[in-house]
């Protein structure tokens, strides 16, 4: 409820000109504009006693900048506004910018009504960029975080231009509801904002989640945050809520079912279960590189995708990306993420400068950390996954001839990882499919594969392979699962009626197990064509003085040139 109590005594109130400015300079003098704002001034009286709640007052315009001017004085200024429907006394409030407050004045501004404090009221405001609150008691009623960045353009950043607030039914959102003033003067205060206007909701999104210790779980949102719809205890601060959880253990993992979340308009949310646990730290090919975007559109950007290959959580802000040089020594590091943040054990997560244009290009894209990461060449780059001690976790040399042959163009098209847990080669990786836009960011690849160890010596998952692109049976994957080590030898494709067209591999050491997979390339860089084909295994262990000889039928699906 918002109200304004009064006392019976009688108050000494004044009706006056709310507001008057220099609006422009002349070549000898100032010339002065006033502005009716429907502002009172009233002698305080300590008599009144009233409540202010959240987004009472807003922040709703503020000149960091005023040089070079452009119709106004060279004065920085802060311009706050009655949101509620009832009288609001500013002297009981205190305003904070950056590490400095002050309080206002004792005066009542009126509903729907702006107050304006000039240069000499207020502390600096930075031009690199600050937060601004206003506070009741231990109570926010609005913050900001300004930056050069909301300006429109790079002229308007370079001064004499106001940031306004453009949408006041959403002053919880920071991001794109700022921009530069649109007055021929670069500012209106006082006054309503040129900018001012409806702008589209967004959704409330959890950024992040990870324990604050054994018996808390951080929630961070994209947004400041009023309710978060859960069975367990929590508290709220600004876009963070710290929700109660049962004592974990280092083994323990549990979760937390969030059905919904308020912010401060209505806004969608989807309710999720947070599976969380306590992290550990990863080993060389804990956490792998399975997809990359190295040709993006001319709006967009590279992308990484990573997979946990663990049992237990990872907290990806002590990982880093990194380019490795011709001398094969690191480049510079780049932190996947800046604060904590769990990736859990057989989940994926990609990482992009861009996020919105990563969502828009692949609206099934998911798991998204916007941050930067090493360039990549269009034609060859090496990247790496780190820890903070420089071992690598995971390494990456690609090429762009990885991609399916027969595209004409790979802009805005992901080299996939086939078999997560196989090797960086050529075999291993390939174009994303027609089927999934050719990207799966944050989510399991179009080509994914997944072993069977329990056959024994060689098997084929499937038979009929079709050499498309399309993301269904592309090459032909050859699984091995020995019972013991030391195994070698030499996998040959042969025609249906024997005669060996092509040697997959030659005397190569197997391993006790794991899988080959071939792209249907023969020797001399032609495809192999439709027909019906017969693989010959011949493997040998030395120190068992075993051998094993095996065929297998497969048949290649397509339009026989």
């Amino acid at each position: 409820m918002k109200f304004l109590f009064l006392r019976p005594n009688k108050l000494s109130v004044k009706k006056v000109l709310i507001l008057t400015i220099p609006y422009f300079k002349t070549a000898r003098s100032y010339v002065w504009k006033s502005f009716f704002c429907s502002i009172f001034l009233i002698k305080f009286n300590p008599s009144i006693s009233q409540n202010i709640n959240q987004y009472d007052l807003l922040i709703t315009e503020l000149m960091s900048d005023p040089n070079p001017t452009v119709g106004l004085t060279d004065d920085e200024y802060l311009e706050i506004y009655n949101n509620s429907n009832v009288p609001i006394q500013l002297g009981i409030i205190k305003i904070t910018i950056g590490n400095s407050s002050f309080q206002p004045d004792s005066f009542e501004l009126m509903p729907y009504s702006f107050k304006v404090f000039m240069d000499s009221e207020i502390p600096t405001l930075k031009n690199s960029g600050d937060s601004i609150i206003i506070n009741y008691g231990d109570q926010i009623i609005h913050k900001v975080n300004y930056s050069p960045s909301m300006h429109e353009s790079n002229f308007k950043k370079n001064g004499g231009w106001s940031l306004e607030l453009i949408d006041f039914s959403k002053p919880c959102l920071n991001h794109k509801n700022w921009t530069s003033s649109q007055n021929t003067n670069g500012g209106t205060p006082g006054m309503e904002n040129s900018s001012q206007g409806a702008i589209s909701p967004t959704a409330i999104e959890i950024i992040s989640y990870f324990p604050k210790n054994d018996t808390q779980l951080t929630v961070t949102f994209n947004m400041p945050i009023s309710f978060v719809g859960t069975e367990n205890d929590y508290i709220i601060s600004n876009n963070k809520a710290i929700i109660k959880i049962p004592f974990m253990d280092s083994s323990s993992s549990d979760s937390v079912f969030i059905n919904s979340v308020s912010t401060c308009y209505p806004s969608n949310f989807e309710s999720c279960y947070l599976k969380f646990g306590r992290p550990q730290s990863p080993d060389s090919g804990h956490i792998l590189i399975t997809e990359i975007l190295f040709n993006p559109d001319s709006e967009g950007s590279d992308f990484i995708e990573i997979y946990n290959s663990t049992t237990h959580p990872v907290d990806l802000s002590k990982l880093y990306f990194a380019k490795i040089n011709n001398n094969n020594e690191l480049e510079q590091a780049y932190s996947i993420c800046e604060t904590p943040q769990l990736i859990l054990p057989n989940d994926y997560m990609v990482v992009c400068p861009n996020k919105e244009w990563i969502k828009l290009t692949f609206a099934k894209s998911k798991n998204i950390i916007e941050s930067k990461i090493p360039s990549m060449n269009n034609d060859e780059g090496h990247i790496c996954i780190i820890n903070k001690s420089g071992l690598i976790l995971d390494k990456l040399s690609y090429q762009e001839s990885w991609h399916y042959e027969e595209l004409n163009d790979t802009e805005n098209i992901s080299l996939e990882k086939i078999d997560l847990l196989g090797l960086n080669n050529s075999s291993n990786w390939t174009s994303a499919a027609t089927s999934e836009n050719y990207a799966t960011p944050g989510y399991q690849n179009s080509n994914f594969y997944v072993r069977n160890l329990r056959h024994k010596n060689f098997s084929i998952p499937y038979k009929i392979v079709t050499p498309n692109s399309d993301g269904y049976h592309d090459q032909l994957i050859i699984e091995y699962n020995f019972k013991n080590v030391s195994w070698s030898g030499q996998i040959s494709v042969l025609e249906y009626s024997g005669v060996v067209i092509h040697n997959i591999t030659n005397n190569k050491l197997f391993g006790k197990n794991g899988s080959l997979i071939w792209d249907g390339k023969l020797s001399g860089g032609n495809k192999i064509q439709p027909g019906i084909y017969v693989l010959f295994m011949n493997a040998y262990n030395f120190e068992k003085q075993e051998r094993i000889k095996q065929k297998i039928t497969f048949y290649i699906n397509g339009l026989i040139k």
